[in-house]
């Protein structure tokens, strides 16, 4: 009896890390793998949280590697939320049951958001004399780039604050989408879109989009008075005539461009010569190579430093 009595007034021993009312049951757990975009390729400090169901608020967070790799120790052994997001890729979050001491691999596949390189509004105001018509168009262009590819970015578009057309950016070569709109084909003239946000965006297969921060058209440079003066009517010139033109008087730092065409009856002209970054206060410009014998046109450019320009009709003159 005395010894029914000490083995029932004894606690038995608790050491197993299995038994929860042991000292060494710690309800602790592991959740440890990879991080990658859709191509396989390891995304490096991504940021992986782990959250408990009952509380909400994140309880635990690592970033991963160079690998791509990530651990998180001592998780509650209970149901989670464990997100991994890393800014421009799509948050993937994936609930999960943990058990005591079982490890648990958790891979995640993040897919890579389209990404600006560089984006430019820019206007262009043209007066020609064959056939006599000044045209004003606005451009859009940007470069953009995907962690899965060019394949995987499906369209990228404008749009401008005040009209719900969308401006469509084709893609014209390596990582650039551009395009040139006449002023007759928008809903307002270029003068009133100045000064207006205009968003470009772009949109992956899987439909997720991307936008540019807001950009603005700053100026147009409607100047009818820019002109070439001479040569110009057919004028009989050297290889190497002196170019001289006129323009209004402007308020905004800027450059002239000189660009010269051969006329190779009957085909159509072709730009053998383009001069840059004349000084704005120069009205002459001697030609430093030589021109080919024959028919040429020349015309003058003005330049912004925004990158908007204004090209003057065309100045006709004979080379011999």
């Amino acid at each position: 009896m005395f010894l029914l009595i000490f083995l029932l007034g004894c606690s038995p021993e608790r050491d197993n890390p299995y038994d929860p009312n042991s000292d060494f049951y710690t309800n602790k757990t592991q959740v440890l793998g990879t991080c990658k975009n859709r191509v396989l390729v390891p995304i490096n400090n991504a940021q992986i949280c782990l959250s408990s169901l009952d509380i909400g608020t994140p309880l635990l967070q690592t970033f991963t590697n160079e690998n791509g790799s990530y651990k998180l120790s001592d998780c509650p052994a209970e149901s989670v939320l464990i997100i991994a997001e890393k800014e421009g890729f799509v948050t993937e979050s994936i609930y999960l049951s943990l058990n005591v001491y079982k490890s648990e691999t958790l891979n995640f596949t993040l897919e890579g958001l389209p990404k600006f390189i560089s984006t430019q509004v820019t206007s262009y105001y043209c007066i020609l004399s064959y056939p006599p018509y000044d045209s004003s168009m606005l451009s859009i262009k940007c470069e953009v780039t995907d962690d899965e590819g060019l394949g995987d970015i499906a369209s990228v578009f404008a749009t401008i604050d005040s009209i719900s057309d969308s401006l469509i950016l084709p893609f014209t070569s390596g990582n650039s989408y551009e395009n040139l709109f006449r002023e007759e084909s928008l809903s307002d003239n270029l003068d009133d879109i100045v000064g207006r946000n205009i968003i470009i965006t772009a949109q992956d297969q899987f439909g997720n989009k991307v936008s540019s921060s807001p950009l603005q058209l700053m100026r147009i440079i409607r100047d009818t008075n820019l002109a070439a003066i001479a040569p110009n009517g057919g004028d009989i010139v050297s290889a190497h005539p002196l170019l001289e033109w006129r323009a209004s008087n402007y308020f905004f730092p800027h450059t002239f461009f000189c660009e010269i065409y051969y006329l190779p009856t009957p085909l159509p002209p072709v730009l053998y010569h383009r001069y840059d970054n004349i000084p704005g206060t120069e009205f002459s410009f001697p030609v430093p190579d030589s021109l080919i014998s024959g028919y040429n046109y020349w015309q003058i450019g003005v330049k912004d430093n925004y990158g908007n320009w204004a090209k003057s009709s065309e100045g006709v003159f004979e080379v011999q």
